[in-house]
């Protein structure tokens, strides 16, 4: 461990100084100076890239409106005082001891001077208890010039545009809506408890909405009925049995994303956990006391009062990223998604600029653009025809620039389309023709997907990013021995090859739905689940085992051993001596 570290120390050392000198980059030339790459986030894109760039060839410089780093999977648990907030929190200078930090917001990027324009983050970000008026935030604006930027500010709550969303409802993205969220629920059951409390009014406030049913949404209703069930009772007795949680969902089922055997069993487990699911069900409107939803198919509007209504249905694309996609121009960033990049993860009509994460989609590379070319490439023996070891080898050969054909290349996917668009060839040999062969690459191009809003994807793009830009030649240099020892490594493993693109490996999907842990750990190269692998059955009533699995990977994904042990201590403290339920 003390080994690990002093390596950790000497490959991230820290900067001679803590301030930004040469804003503008005017007072010398790249020849004698480090380049400048500004990240843009905190959140696990940014930090993987940061971990991952050679701070002996640039000057990092990260700048953000919070300066920590979040678990944020495990801000559910912070709501009902699973987790204690700090727990899921780590400063960036810790993280990343190599960079130069700002508490700022990028407003403006002007992707032809290679500037952006900072400004200081809005006053309400405070960690007083109360609006203090003193003077502590004096943070002038200002201009700063990036020879490269990697933007990962990752991406906000989606509304809708549903009246009322910003005036009432939680959003659940950071510590500060996590610990709005614990303090609500206990003002409901505190307010409930008033002896001069009306019967429906009682039964409003103990009523609890979560809009969405997606990984956060079925996370906090989980967390929030193991509380009611298990630690409020001895509190609240009486009022226990007059709670409902009711969980709103515009699809038919709940976690679409994952398998359908999982989809159902979550269903199944929160009727048993007495959690009401509203599906094919649309919030129209959010109001202080109640909400409008309307039923699919029906244009009949129903009023559903509540106390605390929970908004977890998807993401959009923030001020700053629509900003730079309409001076980049709208032709070009076209994807109202986020920034448009190539493979490289370099943003289109921007060079020098980098995304990824929520804010950034990767554009897709069609086999059919190029048809004939690689009907040509494919066709070995050049006989007019491709024979069924031709096209194997050519998916297994052009499967990592084209992920389309993994379920060609991995599957028996690739026999079923010789018969079905092949011929009869040369000695008895099934054949594609040039227009068979369109047929299945365009098949083939169906099949692609925009990759999923989720830390696992940031996290990849981050280290591939950081690895490649490290392997990058540039004019100045920090010498390092064990530096080269480590550059050499990330030719080995074949980081320093640049022509190689952003490749995403699925490592499955996981979601805590209370006292069971839903997994879909499939891998997409050997359709072998991780939870077959070690024998665990993630459908069972009483998944013991599919819960640890969930605990411990995140356990594991703690960024310093100071948090593994704080979040240990929290699990551990929570079991034994149920959760705090008082509200501070």
């Amino acid at each position: 461990m003390a080994g690990y570290y002093s390596a950790d120390c000497a490959l991230h050392p820290r900067p001679k100084t803590e301030i930004i000198k040469d804003l503008l980059l005017k007072t010398s030339s790249l020849k004698d100076r480090k380049e400048r790459v500004v990240v843009l986030g905190t959140g696990w894109g940014a930090v993987a890239t940061m971990r991952n760039l050679d701070p002996f060839k640039y000057e990092v410089v990260c700048v953000s409106p919070r300066n920590y780093f979040v678990l944020t999977p495990l801000l559910s648990s912070v709501t009902v005082g699973t987790v204690e907030p700090r727990t899921i929190v780590e400063s960036i200078r810790n993280i990343c001891p190599h960079i130069k930090f700002v508490e700022a917001e990028c407003t403006a990027v002007d992707h032809k001077k290679k500037t952006i324009q900072v400004t200081p983050t809005d006053a309400k970000f405070t960690s007083s208890s109360r609006a203090v008026m003193d003077s502590t935030r004096t943070r002038p604006g200002f201009e700063m010039a990036y020879d490269k930027l990697v933007v990962a500010v990752g991406a906000e709550n989606n509304t809708f545009d549903t009246p009322g969303v910003r005036e009432h409802a939680h959003f659940l993205k950071e510590t500060g809506d996590a610990r709005r969220i614990r303090a609500a629920v206990i003002d409901a059951f505190e307010s409930a408890c008033n002896p001069a409390q009306s019967d429906t009014e009682r039964r409003r406030l103990l009523n609890f909405v979560i809009v969405g049913g997606g990984p956060t949404g079925l996370d906090f209703a989980a967390e929030l009925a193991g509380l009611v069930h298990h630690d409020l009772h001895p509190a609240f007795p009486e009022l226990k049995s007059q709670v409902r949680i009711q969980l709103v969902e515009a699809m038919e089922n709940v976690l679409s994303m994952f398998d359908k055997k999982i989809s159902e069993h979550t269903a199944q487990h929160f009727r048993k956990e007495q959690i009401d699911v509203l599906s094919n069900t649309f919030v129209k409107e959010v109001k202080e006391k109640e909400i409008i939803v309307q039923r699919k198919g029906s244009k009949t509007l129903q009023a559903v009062p509540c106390s605390l209504v929970v908004w977890a249905t998807g993401i959009k694309c923030r001020t700053i990223v629509n900003k730079l996609r309409e001076a980049i121009g709208l032709k070009v960033q076209n994807n109202f998604r986020g920034l448009v990049t190539d493979g490289f993860l370099e943003v289109k009509g921007a060079p020098g600029i980098f995304a990824l994460g929520d804010c950034a989609t990767i554009a897709p590379r069609r086999l059919t653009v190029d048809v004939e070319m690689m009907f040509a490439e494919a066709d070995l023996d050049h006989d007019g025809g491709i024979s069924l070891s031709e096209f194997r080898a050519w998916t297994q050969k052009r499967v990592d620039e084209y992920p389309q054909l993994q379920f060609l290349a991995n599957t028996d996917e690739l026999a079923e389309k010789f018969k079905k668009y092949g011929g009869r060839g040369w000695r008895g040999d099934p054949k594609l023709k040039l227009k068979a062969f369109k047929q299945v690459c365009e098949e083939a191009d169906r099949t692609l997907r925009t990759l999923p809003a989720t830390a696992q994807v940031a996290s990849q793009q981050g280290k591939y990013l950081g690895q490649r830009m490290s392997c990058m030649p540039t004019a100045y240099e920090e010498a390092s021995s064990l530096n080269y020892i480590k550059k050499r490594w990330l030719g080995f493993v074949g980081a320093a090859n640049l022509e190689r693109p952003f490749k995403y490996v699925h490592m499955g999907l996981m979601a805590s739905v209370g006292g069971e842990a839903a997994t879909d750990l499939t891998r997409i190269r050997s359709k072998k689940s991780i939870a077959d692998l070690l024998n665990i059955n993630a459908m069972t009533g009483e998944a013991l085992e599919a819960l640890l699995l969930w605990k411990s990977f995140y356990l594991s994904e703690q960024c310093s051993t100071r948090i593994k042990l704080l979040l240990l201590f929290d699990l551990v403290k929570a079991s034994v001596f149920a959760r705090d339920v008082s509200r501070y």
